[in-house]
């Protein structure tokens, strides 16, 4: 994809992104994602002891997080949010995709296979995901029912249904189509 290409129109046949694509680059964003939470971690002096006692290792850590100051708190609550813009922010505005995606070869766009404008996908894509894991008891039952909803005949997840989105695979030929709203948050 480049500057200028920013509809995505199969040529021929289903462009939807395979499963086996989709949870590939959503396995190499975690993985980006846990290393620079590590660095994270470690900035804030929250390295793993030297113990193999697990239940030992724990208390060290929680007493750890006890002593933060309050500022290095809030850090390491929004740490995980601000890891995910460094790395996905860019080629989530410019091209909709993340570092995996982008690996893989795959991209969000659109029903009508439009790039995305940034905020909305932002705040309905992923936001929407990152509450309804926050949500007590309840969160992980609705996270996992939105992963697992990609096997639905559209293979679009819930996250895909709210922000009206879907994946495609960039290696199936696409013919672009002129676009008249390039914008940043329409």
């Amino acid at each position: 994809m480049n500057d200028q290409q920013n509809d995505f129109q199969p040529v021929g046949g289903d462009n939807t992104a395979s499963y086996n694509k989709r949870f590939l680059a959503f396995v190499i964003d975690i993985f980006l994602m846990a290393v620079v939470l590590m660095f994270f971690m470690r900035y804030l002096g929250l390295e793993p002891g030297n113990t193999a006692d697990i239940q030992a290792a724990q208390a060290e850590l929680i007493a750890k997080l006890v002593a933060l100051p309050e500022r290095s708190k809030i850090l390491l609550t929004f740490s995980p949010f601000i890891s995910f813009f460094v790395l996905h922010g860019f080629l989530l505005y410019q091209y909709g995709q993340t570092i995996g995606k982008k690996i893989m070869g795959i991209a969000i766009v659109t029903i009508d296979n439009r790039k995305p404008a940034f905020m909305p996908l932002i705040v309905q894509r992923y936001f929407s995901q990152w509450l309804m894991g926050m949500l007590p008891m309840v969160g992980i039952i609705l996270r996992i029912a939105d992963v697992l909803m990609v096997f639905r005949q559209d293979k679009r997840c819930l996250h895909d249904l709210i922000a009206r989105t879907k994946v495609i695979d960039l290696s199936i030929k696409v013919a672009a189509a002129p676009t008249t709203n390039n914008s940043f948050i329409a």
